[in-house]
């Protein structure tokens, strides 16, 4: 079971046809109340560990997205971590879900996308925990 968990998400804007960032809000789950998550010099140093996770999962999301011809519109994603009690990741649950403005998320595109990010560099970097889940989903134009 796990002893401490972070939870973040965040919903963005796409532009065309690179699903570059045009807006970006991430929230932190705290207390069971979202608040804005905003990075800083003062940030606890593992809720910017989390963060990295987070924002490497949605890099890898949205460039392999685009390179299957699949054009995000917006999206919402959200990343759940869980830590024993001394801090070593035993869960890890990332979730992303776009709206697509043009292609076809074919079986086969999700698939790739979803084996993609977890070749994202951060985590390829961490020992994977007991439970490790990515999803990714798309909404047709």
């Amino acid at each position: 079971m796990s002893e401490r968990s972070f939870h973040l998400r965040m919903t963005a804007d796409y532009g065309h046809p690179e699903n570059t960032i045009v807006g970006l809000l991430v929230e932190k789950n705290q207390d069971g109340l979202w608040q804005d998550f905003v990075l800083s010099g003062l940030s606890p140093g593992f809720e910017i560990f989390v963060y990295s996770i987070f924002t490497c999962q949605h890099t890898y999301f949205r460039i392999n997205a685009a390179e299957q011809g699949l054009v995000l519109a917006s999206g919402h994603g959200e990343i759940e971590l869980g830590t024993d009690e001394d801090w070593m990741l035993d869960r890890i649950k990332v979730d992303f879900r776009a709206r697509l403005a043009s292609g076809e998320a074919t079986p086969e595109a999700v698939e790739y996308i979803m084996q993609r990010m977890r070749q994202c560099p951060v985590s390829k970097n961490i020992r994977e925990p007991g439970v490790l889940q990515i999803n990714a989903a798309f909404e047709p134009a």
